[in-house]
């Protein structure tokens, strides 16, 4: 063979070879869709789902973790699209719409009984009447004896006297940070609430909580709180079997404070919505009828941060009331001298119960703001 055609079969080897290469680093190199971008998708709706530490609230309160995340106070608990308003009710006169909390709830959508009452504490005969008529606020043990029982969701207490007749309204209560239910009435998380309400004739349930559950999630879990008793009103052999009106409400103390809040956010026929001392609540979206009971000295949930502007983002349609008592971040009825238990058992009187003879005493009492009349 020549030396020109030596040279010429060298030089092709060496460009088949050069083609070779190329080919192969194009195809290591094309863009490859993964698992990654999933990941990051699931972590960011993750993420979505925590509440964020508000203004100058103690970020002692909430997991490091959870520091700048998106704020959900504004949204529904359930992260789903906010639900159709219901008429407001009515904040000059107290009456509210029954809405679609009544005894033995549907769980597949179907109509339920209206919320009922016995009509010999109101005008208008669609109120529950329990215990005699008030000369004074209190948060004294009421007139009837009670008994608690733990279902899965939580802690209940209920009337258990000859004279405490049904039906009964219902209310739940949650924890703040750090608390996680149970039946002790001596925690300064807020167990006393339980047992002074069913005292006075309105069954109550402490709620289960993790110990570092967000405002949301305690919302979510009041809630299913509430469809615990409607299963409890039809559950034969249950000591509340068709003793509930269906009138609920829910109620806590600081993140149990803003999960009371979320929760009226997303279900509209609640009655009452008492957040105690509340951190990080939300600041729109409530139409249920509020108290907000603030501490004096509390540097965990200042009023200023959290309970205010939950007050002034309900509707001014809506009843809505914020008091302040003497006391730093506690969240028992005990606190103040009872003051925090007075205005919020007359609270739930006027407008869970529909009892008008505690009006004139929840109207007279002192109140930072208010259009309650």
């Amino acid at each position: 063979m020549s030396a020109w055609s030596i040279n010429h079969l060298v030089l092709a080897l060496a460009l088949a070879g050069a083609c070779s290469d190329d080919k192969g680093v194009k195809e290591t190199t094309d863009p490859v869709d993964g698992p990654e971008d999933e990941s990051n998708d699931e972590t960011a709706a993750e993420e979505d789902d925590v509440a964020e530490p508000t203004d100058d609230a103690d970020d002692s309160l909430a997991p490091a973790k959870d520091a700048g995340k998106k704020d959900a106070a504004v949204a529904p608990i359930d992260g789903g699209t906010k639900p159709a308003t219901t008429d407001a009710k009515t904040a000059d006169t107290g009456s509210t719409t029954t809405g679609d909390a009544g005894v033995g709830a549907a769980t597949d959508g179907g109509a339920t009984p209206a919320p009922t009452g016995d009509g010999m504490c109101c005008d208008d005969g669609n109120c529950l009447c329990h215990g005699d008529a008030p000369t004074a606020l209190t948060a004294e043990k009421g007139p009837y004896a009670t008994k608690n029982y733990t279902v899965p969701e939580g802690c209940i207490y209920y009337p258990d006297s000859a004279d405490a007749k049904p039906p009964f309204a219902a209310v739940t209560f949650s924890h703040g940070f750090a608390g996680t239910g149970g039946c002790s009435p001596t925690s300064f998380q807020g167990g006393g609430w339980a047992p002074l309400y069913a005292s006075w004739g309105i069954v109550a349930m402490t709620i289960n909580t993790g110990s570092g559950d967000q405002p949301n999630v305690r919302g979510r879990k009041l809630l299913a709180g509430i469809a615990a008793f409607k299963a409890e009103n039809m559950k034969s052999g249950s000591p509340l079997e068709g003793k509930l009106a269906g009138r609920y409400g829910t109620s806590g103390f600081s993140m149990g404070g803003g999960g009371t809040s979320l929760a009226s956010v997303t279900d509209k026929t609640l009655l009452t919505s008492v957040a105690v001392m509340p951190w990080g609540p939300a600041r729109m979206g409530v139409e249920t009828p509020t108290l907000i009971i603030c501490g004096s000295s509390d540097g965990t949930a200042s009023c200023g941060s959290h309970g205010t502007p939950l007050y002034r983002g309900i509707m001014d349609t809506v009843p809505k009331m914020r008091v302040q008592v003497q006391s730093g971040h506690q969240g028992q009825p005990s606190v103040d001298m009872g003051n925090s238990g007075k205005y919020g058992l007359a609270f739930q009187k006027v407008f869970l119960e529909g009892d008008t003879r505690w009006r004139p005493l929840l109207v007279a009492a002192k109140s930072e703001e208010t259009n309650i009349k």
